[in-house]
């Protein structure tokens, strides 16, 4: 079986140095990579489409994308217009990868998108690329020419989320944390998902967000990626997850500060790990793919031993390039994994 292995680039800079980086690491040997997508984020992060336009001018094959978008901070059609363009541009290379917005929506003051607009959100994307004539509310649409190779993969943790992608998107992006027992427990979902629309495997391309760190100190990996953890700390599903981990339930603090802007993509990480020293180390080297290379290689195996298409692996961190986990992957996992 085949896997595929992708980078997350967050937007460090002007435009031009996110498609320098590109080609680095289209140069690599990765096969996608993702920028994300919280427009203005701590006054910081730009337009991603911007980025991912420079990107796609510095690269011939690698694949590109948001990572991830969602409808609320971008209007549905918006998001269309921006990622057919992407696709001209890059010559067929684009992918939209959506979720519903936690982290966007929240610093407009805004809720996260419900699966009732994922659902018909989606449904929209693939009409239009397909080349269906579209009714936007006032005017029908015909997309010419069409897109019917773009793809619409939907990000989801929680089980109806993880569901509904299984159910209408051409894929789903994973993101429940390394442990193979939770990654087990998502897939079931997504194949319940399937059934209900009577899918077959080869119908949904199943990747999975692996947040890692490669460093031989394995505690300074630990003590790194411990705020990673606590983002999955915060889903209604928590416990479900950690014991399917075999972990005992981690309880959050009442009145546990939060970093700026959040927890995910704390401009200061050392508050963040300030923040989140409630977790355990053996929850955090459970939940995350860390330590050594092999070490790293042998979680990665057994992720993908699971029936998986794609890895799509990220570092900590959200104002730097993965430099060092890019170094790691090439050097220490790739060749252990892939041969």
């Amino acid at each position: 079986m085949s896997i595929e292995f992708g980078l997350r680039v967050p937007m460090v800079g002007k435009p031009q140095a996110t498609g320098a980086k590109a080609k680095l690491v289209e140069e690599a040997g990765f096969d996608f990579m993702w920028v994300p997508d919280t427009p203005l984020l701590a006054g910081r992060w730009r337009d991603v489409y911007m980025h991912l336009t420079c990107a796609a001018l510095e690269t011939k094959n690698l694949r590109l994308g948001p990572g991830v978008t969602n409808p609320i901070t971008r209007h549905p059609v918006t998001v269309g217009s921006a990622i057919v363009t992407l696709d001209e541009v890059s010559d067929g290379r684009a992918e939209l990868v959506v979720g519903t917005g936690y982290s966007s929506a929240y610093i407009i003051g805004r809720k996260a998108a419900t699966l009732k607009l994922m659902r018909e959100s989606a449904a929209l994307w693939k009409g239009i690329f397909s080349g269906e004539r579209t009714q936007l509310g006032g005017l029908e649409i015909e997309l010419e020419p069409p897109h019917p190779k773009l793809p619409v993969y939907l990000a989801a943790s929680g089980p109806k989320s993880l569901q509904l992608a299984g159910e209408v998107a051409d894929g789903v992006l994973i993101m429940v944390g390394a442990h193979p027992g939770c990654v087990q427990w998502a897939l079931e979902h997504v194949e319940a998902g399937m059934a209900k629309a009577g899918r077959k495997r080869e119908d949904v391309r199943r990747m999975l967000v692996l947040t890692a760190c490669v460093d031989d100190d394995r505690q300074h990996a630990i003590d790194l990626m411990r705020p990673c953890v606590g983002n999955l700390c915060r889903h209604a599903f928590a416990t479900e997850l950690f014991d399917r981990a075999g972990l005992e339930p981690v309880t959050v603090p009442e009145q546990t500060l939060q970093p700026y802007p959040d927890l995910g993509h704390a401009v200061d990480w050392e508050e963040a790990k300030r923040a989140t020293a409630y977790i355990p180390d053996e929850t955090v080297a459970a939940m995350m793919a860390l330590g050594s290379g092999a070490e790293v290689a042998e979680r990665t195996q057994a992720l993908i031993d699971l029936d998986l298409d794609a890895i799509w692996w990220r570092d900590h961190g959200t104002w730097e390039h993965p430099d060092a986990l890019m170094k790691g992957i090439v050097e220490e996992v790739m060749p252990r994994v892939l041969g």
